[in-house]
């Protein structure tokens, strides 16, 4: 399974007026909760997996994710912000896409597998840079699966 194969329109979410992470995360938790209890269980799993440790990746893309589905799904959503913002980044750089991840309360040995290659696509300082002058969903969607399978070819 690929981020790619996850994403959906509707999960995409374009100029974001970032506020702080707290207000993020309970984006993230409205877009990929199916009711509002489970988008604040979301929004909580996302809050103490930040606590841990920041999530971003550097290069200006955030990847927040937690552990909270009773499924064995992942969920997924992508996040442009209208302006770059401070996400405290390891690499200090403001970040303007985030990328929010949700999986099951046990993780398997793929889950572990998809995040690593979801970091390892957003991590592309390429791919960032056509998505933060990208405004249509579905363009957005494409450029991820061009870079995709460029860095799998």
């Amino acid at each position: 399974m690929k981020f790619i194969d996850l994403l959906e329109e509707e999960n995409i979410l374009l100029n974001y007026h970032f506020i702080s992470k707290k207000r993020l995360f309970e984006q993230v938790g409205q877009l990929l909760g199916q009711s509002r209890s489970q988008g604040l269980f979301i929004y909580h799993s996302l809050l103490d997996r930040e606590k841990l440790g920041n999530t971003s990746l550097g290069t200006g893309v955030a990847l927040p994710h937690g552990r909270c589905l009773e499924s064995d799904e992942i969920r997924a959503c992508l996040i442009k912000l209208s302006h770059p913002a401070d996400y405290e980044a390891v690499d200090n750089q403001m970040v303007q896409i985030v990328v929010g991840l949700v999986f099951p309360l046990e993780v398997k040995p793929e889950h572990r597998r998809f995040l690593k290659e979801t970091a390892r696509l957003f991590r592309q300082h390429v791919l960032y840079e056509k998505l933060i002058h990208i405004d249509d969903k579905h363009e957005m969607i494409e450029t991820i699966l061009e870079t995709f399978e460029q860095c799998n070819s």
